[in-house]
C-alpha cells in the first residue's frame, strides 16, 4: 500500500476515556471503524493506565495499519499566553521566554515537558503550550505494534478552537472547551488569543463556567460583546441551569446521544 494513501487514525486520549475513529483514504474518505472506551482506574497523575487501555484496543485488527492523530486530554496540558518581548529574540530566546511564563504560572514542576509555541504576530502575545516530556514516546511506542505511526499530537483545547474558529466573531468573546472533569478557556481580542484560563470540575461545574462568565464581564472592552461559545457534552447543557444572551452552545453533532470525545476528533479530522 502507498504512504499516500495509509488510513487515518483518530484518537483521543484522557485519564479515563479514550475514542478512536478509522477514516480511510481516498478521493471521498469516510468513517469506517469508530469506538469509545472507558478507561478502569484511570488517573490525572499517571498516563499509563490510558495507554495500556489503549494498547489492548489496537491490537484488534480495525486499527492496524495507518497514520494516527492524536488528541490529548486539557487534563495532560498547560497553558499560558507569553507577552510580546520588549527586545528582539530567536527561536531559542523565544522558548525560554515561554517556559519562564510557564514556570511562573505553573511552578518548575514542568521543567521537563515539552513546550510548543503558536506562530507569533509581531507586536501581539502568543501562546505556549506545554505537555509531558515522556508522552510522545510513550504513544509512539503504543503505537509501533499495531503499525500506526503518530503523525500529529495535539491538546483538546487547540483541536476544538481550530475545528470551530470560522464560526467564532474576531472581536472580543471567550471560547470554552468543557468535558465532565475539566474546562479550559481562551479569550479572542482582535482575532488573537489574549488570555487563558483552566479549571478541574467537581460535580458542580456550573459554579466554575459562572465565575468564567463573570470575570469576562469585568474585563471585557468597552462596546464588545463579550459572548461565550461553549463546546461540551450534550448532557452538561441539560445540566446547565445558567442562561442568558452571553452564552452560546455550539452544536456539536446531529445526534445528541454521540460521546463527545468522538465528536471531537472526528468534527476535527473530517
Amino acid at each position: 500500500m502507498s504512504l499516500l494513501w495509509r488510513d487515518e487514525i483518530s484518537i483521543y486520549v484522557g485519564p479515563r476515556k479514550i475514542a478512536l475513529a478509522r477514516r480511510g483514504r481516498g478521493l471521498r474518505p469516510r468513517v469506517e471503524s469508530a469506538t469509545s472506551l472507558v478507561v478502569p482506574n484511570g488517573q490525572v497523575g499517571d498516563i499509563r493506565p490510558t495507554l495500556a487501555r489503549l494498547a489492548d484496543v489496537l491490537s484488534e485488527p480495525a486499527w492496524r495499519d495507518g497514520e494516527a492523530r492524536v488528541v490529548v486530554s486539557d487534563l495532560w496540558a498547560r497553558y499560558a499566553i507569553v507577552p510580546w518581548p520588549n527586545s528582539r529574540l530567536d527561536d531559542v530566546g523565544r522558548l525560554s521566554h515561554a517556559r519562564y511564563v510557564l514556570d511562573d504560572a505553573f511552578g518548575d514542576g514542568l521543567a521537563e515537558w515539552n513546550v510548543t509555541l503558536s506562530d507569533p504576530t509581531p507586536g501581539r502575545a502568543y501562546l505556549a503550550c506545554a505537555m509531558p516530556g515522556t508522552l510522545q514516546a510513550m504513544l509512539t511506542d503504543t503505537l509501533a505494534p499495531a503499525g500506526l505511526t503518530l503523525k500529529s499530537l495535539k491538546p483538546q483545547l487547540i483541536v476544538a478552537f481550530s475545528a470551530w474558529r470560522r464560526k467564532l466573531p474576531a472581536d472580543d468573546s471567550w471560547f470554552v472547551s468543557m468535558d465532565e472533569e475539566s474546562l479550559t478557556a481562551v479569550r479572542v481580542v482582535r482575532g488573537c488569543w489574549d488570555r487563558v484560563h483552566m479549571a478541574r470540575l467537581s460535580g458542580d461545574w456550573t459554579t466554575e463556567l459562572e465565575r468564567l462568565r463573570t470575570f469576562g464581564r469585568l474585563t471585557r472592552a468597552a462596546g464588545s460583546s463579550g459572548r461565550m461559545f461553549i463546546d461540551a457534552p450534550t448532557w452538561m447543557r441539560a445540566g446547565m441551569p445558567i442562561v442568558g444572551e452571553d452564552f452560546e452552545w455550539l452544536e456539536h453533532s446531529t445526534d445528541a446521544g454521540e460521546v463527545h470525545e468522538l465528536a471531537l476528533i472526528q468534527r476535527a479530522y473530517a
